[in-house]
């Protein structure tokens, strides 16, 4: 055993009468432990928003969507893409759709609420964007036996209207239809066959899902779409799907993408992940100073220890070594305590639930956990890293000492 591991573990377990000197390395080992845990369940927490919310932007949103230009897409149109997109190895599926904005009233209702209504293909929509897991009732669409038209609701849509499966709605579309009295927008009827239940504030307040013929007559013209949804085999390809289309059919059509569409929204969760960390991060960074406190009070109490250790051959660097080996173990000790602490807390929080959130605020219904050990690495890192750099100044004034001065009053 070296002379500086041996003189370091002595001192690690002092006597009696240092007994105040262990206190306060204690208290600096949980003060790294508590910082480092609060580190890694903040960074916990910002991760879990981050890839939760993105999971289901993923689910509920389509990979590409490919739309003209100021105009609706025509036949023609959507022939050009969807060859363009019978070529691409790296498409799965697409669909198109109509998008439009109603009025729709309950039969308790007296104003209408503005709905976005989506008119979808259920024969395609389903390889694309799979609402299915999402909806409450049969969520059929097209005509029911009796020839109503069908529409699938947002869970809060319908609430607010006073419906549920099997009622009946009025839309209202703002496509004028002349009439012997003049031009009045189009008002019909459907019948609720569904209830979407996404967790996701837009869709759930403001979506309305109807058969797509249905949509076109209301909105477009027959065969006239809005955009062309499509679904990737492999999500990790959609920078290279989205310029290899752009570039395909060129500049007369828009080739849109998740990650382009959502850009503000994921740089803000990633600004507020790089403030989390560098907030929680002062929690470590005052562990520190109890770091530099308790090597500075141990330097006083050691000094004719030094002077003794000097006296009988010892370097400046043994000296040195002493004390960075006593800060590093307390850093080494708190920081895999808290790491510990960390990964178990954000499981358990994880997996029981025990955040819940309001899905009228929050997309989520609970606050998710999850880390990683790339992300316990990183913050470990991150707390030893501070530790050392707590313990220089100490050890350097220990090996600076002069071992007559120390011994002068002995």
């Amino acid at each position: 055993m070296s002379l500086t591991t041996f003189v370091g573990r002595r001192y690690l377990f002092a006597r009696r009468r240092q007994a105040f000197i262990s206190l306060i390395s204690v208290i600096s080992i949980l003060g790294v432990a508590v910082g480092t845990m609060a580190l890694i369940i903040a960074l916990a927490i910002s991760t879990g928003f981050t890839t939760r919310i993105r999971e289901k932007i993923q689910l509920l949103n389509a990979d590409l969507n490919i739309l003209g230009g100021p105009e609706e897409l025509q036949p023609a149109d959507v022939k050009t893409i969807t060859e363009a997109l019978a070529k691409d190895p790296r498409v799965a599926a697409y669909t198109p759709i109509v998008l439009g904005t109603g009025l729709v009233s309950g039969p308790t209702t007296r104003v209408g609420l503005v709905a976005k209504v989506v008119g979808v293909d259920p024969g395609t929509q389903a390889r694309v964007v799979d609402l299915r897991p999402y909806v409450r009732g049969s969520s059929f669409l097209g005509k029911d036996g009796q020839g109503e038209p069908e529409a699938i609701l947002g869970a809060d849509l319908a609430e607010r209207l006073g419906v549920w499966e099997g009622d009946t709605i009025q839309l209202l579309a703002p496509k004028l239809t002349l009439s012997p009295f003049g031009n009045f927008p189009k008002i019909i009827s459907l019948k609720v066959t569904g209830i979407l239940r996404t967790g996701y504030y837009l869709y759930d307040t403001e979506f309305v899902y109807v058969d797509l013929p249905l949509a076109e007559s209301l909105f477009t013209a027959p065969g006239t779409v809005s955009a062309i949804q499509v679904r990737l085999k492999n999500p990790s390809d959609l920078a290279a799907a989205h310029a290899a289309l752009q570039t395909e059919l060129g500049d007369h059509y828009r080739v849109l993408d998740l990650v382009g569409s959502n850009a503000e929204f994921f740089k803000a969760l990633r600004m507020e992940r790089v403030l989390l960390f560098l907030s929680i991060g002062l929690i470590v960074m005052v562990a520190a100073l109890n770091i530099v406190s308790t090597l500075i009070l141990m330097v006083m109490e050691k000094v004719r220890d030094i002077g003794i250790l000097r006296s009988m051959g010892a370097s400046p660097a043994h000296i040195l070594k002493i004390f960075l080996f006593h800060g590093m173990v307390i850093g080494i000790v708190g920081t895999v305590l808290g790491s510990a602490a960390g990964v178990i807390a954000s499981t358990i929080l994880d997996r029981t639930h025990a955040i819940p959130l309001s899905l009228d605020v929050y997309p989520l219904p609970y606050v998710p956990f999850i880390t990683s050990w790339s992300q316990v690495l990183a913050v470990s890192a991150f707390a030893l890293l501070v530790s050392f750099g707590a313990t220089l100044y100490p050890a350097y004034r220990a090996a600076r000492l002069d071992p007559v001065e120390a011994l002068r009053y002995e």
